[in-house]
């Protein structure tokens, strides 16, 4: 009997250790600059596409739906914000992002004295189908991480 196709290996491999590092990301402590948040928020796009694009591969084949509900910290949206909790139109709103952002609030914790302390707390889109949208970074790699086995893992 064969295993997954090299693809499917390559592309698991690829999201799971792309969302281990959007749950560091999206666990971390920022100071609240703009030299470091542009150069986290860079890092968080590069990551998030490729989280995206490699997650989407491997669920296309399998078609399980996952639900994002994980969160790190704890927060309330505005009530007009869609907040995304399936996690296959989240990773399409990412692939298909016109507009991808990140969304930085309040650290509950201070850890810079002489800066504002932020967390990054979603990845904000919109689409051409679908307005903004908001991802929990940490909740979509756990949801992620937490899954499987696939259906091409199983004999």
């Amino acid at each position: 009997m064969t295993g997954p196709k090299a693809i499917l290996v390559h592309s698991r491999n690829t999201a799971q250790k792309s969302a281990t590092d959007l749950l560091a990301y999206g666990s971390t402590i920022f100071p609240k600059s703009d030299g470091v948040l542009n150069l986290a928020t860079g890092r968080l796009i590069e990551l998030g596409v490729e989280f995206a694009v490699s997650a989407r591969r491997c669920f296309e084949v399998d078609g399980s739906k996952v639900a994002i509900n994980a969160q790190r910290f704890q927060y309330r949206l505005d009530s007009k914000a869609y907040l995304e909790t399936d996690l296959w139109k989240a990773l399409n709103g990412i692939i298909h992002a016109r507009n991808l952002d990140i969304h930085f609030s309040d650290s509950p914790d201070k850890v810079f004295m002489n800066d504002g302390n932020v967390v990054a707390l979603h990845f904000v889109y919109e689409t051409d189908r679908y307005p903004t949208t908001y991802v929990d970074i940490f909740g979509m790699a756990w949801a992620f991480l937490t899954f499987g086995p696939f259906g091409w893992d199983l004999p």
